[in-house]
C-alpha cells in the first residue's frame, strides 16, 4: 500500500524536477567522496574554500561558483562536463 502511494506520488512530479534532484544528489555525493578522500571535514572544508559550512550543507542550493570554489579547494572535479576545460586553458578568455 504505502509504496503504490510512494509511486503515485512520484508519478506527479515532473521529470525535470526528478532529474534535478538526481542531478544534485549526485553531486553532493561527490563533494563527500572527495572530502573523504582528503581526510577533510565539513570544517575543513569551509575553511580551505572561504565558504561557511552552512553553504557547504546538503539543505542549501549550491551555486555554480560555489561548486568552482569547492572543486579548487578540494583539488579534484565535481562536475565534468564532456570535452569540458578548453576553457579553463585560456584562462577563460
Amino acid at each position: 500500500m504505502r509504496n503504490k502511494l510512494f509511486q503515485d506520488v512520484l508519478e506527479q512530479v515532473p521529470e525535470h524536477t526528478r532529474f534535478f534532484v538526481g542531478k544534485y544528489t549526485d553531486i553532493i555525493d561527490r563533494i563527500y567522496e572527495l572530502m573523504e578522500e582528503r581526510g577533510y571535514t565539513e570544517k575543513d572544508l569551509a575553511d580551505k574554500s572561504g565558504k561557511a559550512a552552512l553553504a557547504i550543507s546538503e539543505e542549501n542550493g549550491l551555486s555554480l561558483r560555489t561548486i568552482a570554489e569547492l572543486e579548487v579547494a578540494l583539488g579534484g572535479e565535481i562536475i565534468s562536463i564532456p570535452g569540458g576545460g578548453k576553457n579553463m586553458e585560456d584562462g577563460g578568455k
